[in-house]
Order: structure tokens, then C-alpha cells, then sequence
């Protein structure tokens, strides 16, 4: 008995000898001196204070392991979080070696924990994004709905490790902040955001598009973005394409071909000739794919934001999505996209009978709708909305009245109203 407690004793005092080594190497290794002993609720030195004000905030966005995403939307959202931080004027710092004021962390990576430790350490406040949920992480990989619940115990896990949480929509904050995640720590929406003066239409988009797919210059063109996952339509996706083959359908977006599951390889092995797979492509020419295109159809099953849509849109590419939740709620059918709801053998010939009536002219015009809400979730007021959150987060000086640009975002409209003091929307 008496070696048994010694041993149930011995991994918490392991744990507690490797902290106390990493914060002595945090006091040696790294400039501008280590963390030191007291409370964290004041993470800042009264010259530390008074000095917030005076130069721009140092943000680490650590490398890592943020290129296996790099193809992913949670890349893009680093990217639009990079620009974001530039715009504000402050400095974005990429190895955790060097000095910083706040951390981004996005990834649901292995190195994301040991990096919100290390900003424990130096006390500096750590900003957790809330990407994935279990639900959207559901219908992607071989063996990913039974790893479902184990995933959404590592990025619960995760996610307690930030100083504040931040989701890009009321609908993911609203999973997110069920008790099975147990969070804690306040909760904030932003929107990943588009850059609106990159996506943007361009008539003459639309003869480059087809002559660079080969196809005639009247040729009905229609498009996704996206990996090729279920959670993401494809299959009902490669089943409209087969109603109607006097339309090109194209996807663009890849996936590692052994995370495929064996559904999606039969689908993509039998896709009819009018469903054209070209890959990732460059943001250049998924601009000119959007603003050619003659309908952006996004069937995906779980979204907790969707950038591509909001490239579409911004694009002014008429949009038919899934009804699903999220855009059922903050986006009603006939606002900004069109909609069918549902998911059976029928989906697809509802998908093909509104697609054509969208294509035809049948359908209202949304396209001036869907830019106006893209500008209000534009990467300069998601600047703007982010310094509402490093001031939230205690890196910058309060202001002594709540700004404007602060205001909820067209996005967040008809969503859920479950947290209160929410610095800015997203969907």
C-alpha cells in the first residue's frame, strides 16, 4: 500500500518538476527576462502599463504546426488574422524565443497546449480561437464520427487554455459553451473576415474562366470550395452535377487522398464528365473562379463560420447553401443566399430544381444583398473589433466609452443571444 501511494504520487510531482525546469528556462533563454513568481491576474509590470499606450503590441502567431492547416480554412483565418494585426499597426511575431504581449493560438495541434503554458509563464494573455467543434469535425475522415467524442475532449482541453475564447459566429459560441466543454474563460465572437477589396466582382472574369476550364464562353458554370469531405456536400454535390449535365460543376479544394473515406473515393471515381476537380488553387484564381462563376453551391453539413461563402458573396456570385443552422438563423433563405434544407435521397433533386431556377432567372437577384453583408465582416472591421479584445484581454488601455465599430456585424444577425459583453460578430 505504502508503494502504491508513493507511486499514484509520482506523475503530479513529475509535472511539477518539469514546470518548475520550463520556467527556469523561460527566466534564461528568452529576451527581455522570464516570468516571475506572483499572481497572474496582473500579468503586467506598472512600466509594462504605462507603456501599452506608447508602441505597438508585439502578437505572437507561432509557426509550428500551422502549415499542416495551411490549405484549410483555419489557415486562411491565420492569414486574415495576420493582416488584421498588421492594419492595426502592430507587430506580428512568429517564435515564441522572442518577445511578445499577446499569443494567437488556432490550431488544434499538439503544440497549441504547451504554447498557451508558455504564455502562462510570461503571463502573457493567451487567445484561444474556437475553429472546430465536435459536430464539424464529424463526417470528415475515416473514423472521424467514432473519434468525435475523443476530439471534442482534446480541443475542450484546448480551448480551457486560453484567457479568453474566441468563436467565429453565435452559433459556434453557442456549442462551444456548452458544459461539456466546460470553458470558463469568457467567450468573444469575430469573424474570420474577408478582404473585400481582393474579392470583389469583375465582369471580366467570366471569359477567363471558361476559356481557362476549356469550356464555350456561354457555358453555365457553377462552383464549390472546399475539402472533400461529406461534412462538406460533396456527395450530394457530385449527384446534382449528375442531374444536370448541360452544367459545369467545378470543385475546387483537395485532400490528402488517404484521408479519404471510401464513400467520397466512389463518388469522385464515378463523378459524371461535367464535374471537374482541378485542386487548390491560388487565391488569384479562386477570385476569377467566384466572379465568373454562375452560382457559388455550398451544400456543406456543419459550418461554424464557411470564409468561402463570404468570399462568394463579397464576389457577388448568386449563393445556393444547405439550410443548416447556422445560415438558416443568420442568413434566412432569400436574404443573402438562397437555401434548401434537408439531407436524404431527395436533397439533391431539390438542390438541381432551385439551382436551375437560380440559373434561369427565376430566383431574386441577392447578389448586391450578399456584398453589403460581406463589407461588414471586411478584415478592417475585424481590425477594428479584435483591438476590442486585446483592450478586453488587458494589453491595451480601456477606453472610457464602447466605440462604434464595435457594433454587431451583419453576420451575427438572428443568431443566438447567449452571452452577454460580446465585443464583435462572425457567422
Amino acid at each position: 500500500m505504502f508503494m502504491r501511494s508513493r507511486a499514484l504520487r509520482r506523475p503530479a510531482r513529475f509535472r511539477d518538476r518539469a514546470l518548475r525546469h520550463l520556467d527556469q528556462f523561460a527566466r534564461i533563454a528568452l529576451p527581455g527576462g522570464g516570468p516571475r513568481g506572483g499572481q497572474r491576474e496582473d500579468p503586467r509590470s506598472d512600466r509594462d502599463r504605462a507603456q501599452l499606450g506608447d508602441r505597438p503590441l508585439r502578437v505572437l502567431m507561432p509557426r509550428g504546426l500551422t502549415g499542416l492547416a495551411r490549405e484549410s480554412g483555419i489557415g486562411a483565418a491565420i492569414r486574415h488574422q495576420e493582416s488584421a494585426v498588421r492594419s492595426l499597426g502592430h507587430q506580428v511575431v512568429t517564435s515564441p524565443l522572442r518577445p511578445f504581449d499577446v499569443v494567437h493560438l488556432n490550431t488544434p495541434f499538439p503544440d497549441t497546449p504547451l504554447l498557451a503554458r508558455w504564455a502562462r509563464l510570461w503571463r502573457r494573455p493567451a487567445l484561444v480561437w474556437a475553429h472546430s467543434t465536435e459536430d464539424d469535425f464529424r463526417d470528415s475522415f475515416t473514423g472521424s464520427n467514432q473519434l468525435a467524442p475523443l476530439f471534442r475532449r482534446w480541443i475542450a482541453h484546448l480551448y480551457r487554455r486560453g484567457d479568453i475564447v474566441i468563436t467565429p459566429s453565435g452559433y459556434s459560441r453557442d456549442l462551444v459553451s456548452a458544459p461539456k466543454y466546460g470553458i470558463t474563460a469568457p467567450v468573444q465572437v469575430l469573424s474570420n473576415g474577408v478582404d473585400t477589396d481582393f474579392f470583389r466582382a469583375d465582369p471580366t472574369a467570366r471569359e477567363r474562366l471558361r476559356a481557362g476550364l476549356g469550356l464555350a464562353a456561354d457555358a453555365p458554370v457553377v462552383i464549390s470550395v472546399g475539402m472533400h469531405l461529406v461534412r462538406k456536400g460533396i456527395l450530394d454535390w457530385v449527384e446534382v452535377a449528375r442531374q444536370l449535365p448541360e452544367v459545369s460543376f467545378v470543385w475546387y479544394g483537395r485532400t490528402d487522398p488517404r484521408l479519404l473515406t471510401a464513400e467520397v473515393q466512389r463518388a469522385l471515381a464515378s463523378a459524371p464528365p461535367n464535374a471537374r476537380f482541378p485542386g487548390y488553387v491560388n487565391a488569384e484564381r479562386l477570385r476569377e473562379a467566384y466572379a465568373g462563376a454562375d452560382a457559388f453551391v455550398f451544400l456543406t453539413k456543419e459550418e461554424t463560420e464557411g470564409i468561402v461563402l463570404w468570399e462568394a458573396l463579397a464576389t457577388e456570385v448568386p449563393a445556393l447553401v444547405r439550410g443548416i443552422p447556422l445560415y438558416r438563423d443568420a442568413m434566412p433563405d432569400g436574404v443573402l443566399t438562397h437555401q434548401v434544407a434537408g439531407d436524404g435521397p431527395e436533397f439533391a433533386g431539390q438542390v438541381a430544381q432551385k439551382l436551375t431556377a437560380l440559373l434561369t432567372g427565376e430566383l431574386a437577384d441577392l447578389t448586391a444583398a450578399g456584398r453589403q453583408a460581406a463589407e461588414g465582416v471586411d478584415l478592417a472591421q475585424v481590425a477594428l473589433q479584435l483591438e476590442e479584445i486585446y483592450r478586453l484581454a488587458g494589453v491595451l488601455p480601456q477606453r472610457s466609452e464602447r466605440p462604434a465599430s464595435s457594433s454587431p456585424s451583419p453576420a451575427e444577425t438572428g443568431s443566438h443571444d447567449t452571452a452577454s459583453g460580446e465585443v464583435t460578430t462572425g457567422a
